[in-house]
């Protein structure tokens, strides 16, 4: 992080005229056009996190395109010249969280080098052969090491798996706590993000809730099918299967879109004592079950495209391809896509049409099992927050004229996992850069 140039007050970005005092920044005031009068919303950082308690830089050496630390606790890490000079994220460099940058990759060659560095303050200081200094703080360095424990670090988390005992002991936050904006609404995220369900109690059966209950998570997402709030109760003339008092096996909400919605936000105003209970199963359980017990058919439902469609004659045609289960690069889950009722004619090599059927089908039983099913009566005035890319839900059968009223709105999973982060690094910071699974 450098001293701002001069004539540009902290935060302020550079403008034509300090680029033609400064040669190192004529290359990007030309190539981002006038920035006179810009300033950041947002409080300029540089390379710090805020973190205290972390073990000071007590030592530098430059070898030839690395920089090598040296750590008060005797660890000792590398970082690469070239990794060094496009993570300065200084009032001249610009900071990518707020997109005001410019530095890029292109600013600079491979072979860059600093050309001294020295430690202050117990953070690391560089100093560039044009002349831009750079400081990083230790915190920042630690936090974003790529050596081997540091990506395992940030790879730490796994999801808690479940079948039909969570129905015991189910993930439970009241709604006093899970919107203090504080720890109780940090214990309702991570309960979502980990067992990806979380019933939020004493939410009150106020029709007006339930956009609050969203917002907790992030702003409802508005869709064709849906709308922007779906008021889910037996009507006469249904458009939907759920509209009507049958039962609905367990599924991913709107499977059939590229981008399925992220945060299923159910609120329950009225309820019936016979039926119309809820029920949840968890498709990373029944992933694991496959890979353990039926490897060639989890194979195919992690290569091989299904077909999800739905169509509203004169309004919107929908269709999806994508394999029912998602990996990340490690091999590790990432979503789950499956629909029943909404499976189309599949799409694949004919020697792979009796494969593909037979895996859907091995997924579709344990889906239907009792053994995978967690079920529950959400009661009136009680909320129930879904990662719709793991977490299939569904409902035993029920008379239409009970009354039983549900209403359904839509949050992007990005939203939610953008403020479970921001929330995690005030309140917990180590934790708040884990990787988390980017859905199917």
């Amino acid at each position: 992080m450098s001293e701002p140039a001069a004539g540009l007050e902290s935060g302020a970005q550079a403008t034509p005229a300090a680029a033609a005092a400064r040669p190192e920044l004529a290359h990007d005031a030309a190539q981002h056009g006038a920035v006179g009068g810009i300033t950041t919303y947002n409080p300029h950082l540089g390379n710090r996190l805020g973190i205290d308690d972390l073990p000071a830089v007590t030592g530098a050496t430059i070898d030839a395109r690395e920089v090598r630390l040296e750590f008060a606790d005797g660890h000792q890490r590398t970082y690469a010249a070239q990794w060094l000079r496009h993570c300065c994220w200084c009032a001249e460099c610009g900071n990518p969280a707020d997109g005001i940058r410019f530095t890029t990759v292109a600013s600079f060659p491979s072979d860059v080098a600093p050309a001294h560095a020295e430690v202050c303050n117990g953070d690391l200081a560089l100093t560039w052969p044009d002349g831009h200094r750079s400081v990083y703080g230790n915190d920042w360095l630690i936090a974003n090491a790529y050596d081997e424990a540091a990506r395992r670090r940030r790879s730490a988390w796994q999801p808690t798996t479940w079948r039909a005992e969570l129905a015991g002991s189910f993930p439970t936050v009241n709604w006093a706590d899970a919107s203090d904006g504080s720890t109780g609404q940090l214990e309702a995220y991570r309960k979502l993000r980990d067992y990806g369900i979380v019933l939020i109690d004493r939410l009150g059966s106020d029709p007006e809730q339930t956009e609050q209950l969203a917002n907790l998570v992030g702003p409802i997402h508005e869709t064709t099918v849906y709308g922007r709030i779906y008021d889910v109760r037996a009507e006469r003339v249904a458009k939907l299967g759920a509209k009507t008092g049958m039962a609905q096996a367990p599924h991913i909400d709107d499977a059939f879109y590229y981008s399925p919605p992220g945060i299923d936000v159910f609120h329950c105003l009225v309820n019936t004592d016979v039926g119309g209970m809820s029920t949840y199963v968890d498709g990373f359980a029944i992933a694991e079950s496959l890979r353990a017990d039926e490897p060639d058919a989890f194979e195919a439902l992690t290569t091989l495209p299904v077909t999800h469609i739905r169509r509203h004659p004169g309004e919107i045609s929908l269709r999806s391809r994508s394999p029912v289960i998602r990996l990340d690069e490690h091999g590790r889950l990432s979503g789950i896509r499956y629909f029943d009722r909404a499976l189309g004619p599949l799409d694949v090599a004919p020697d792979d049409i009796d494969r593909l059927y037979d895996a859907v089908r091995a997924f579709s039983n344990r889906m239907l099992s009792p053994d995978f099913t967690a079920a529950i009566r959400v009661e009136p005035g009680q909320g129930v927050l879904i990662d719709n890319h793991r977490v299939m839900h569904g409902r035993t059968e029920f008379d239409p004229a009970s009354g039983r009223h549900i209403r359904l709105c839509h949050v992007p999973r990005d939203e939610f996992h953008g403020r479970l982060r921001e929330l995690s690094l005030r309140l917990d910071p180590w934790s708040h850069d884990q990787y988390l699974p980017q859905g199917s």
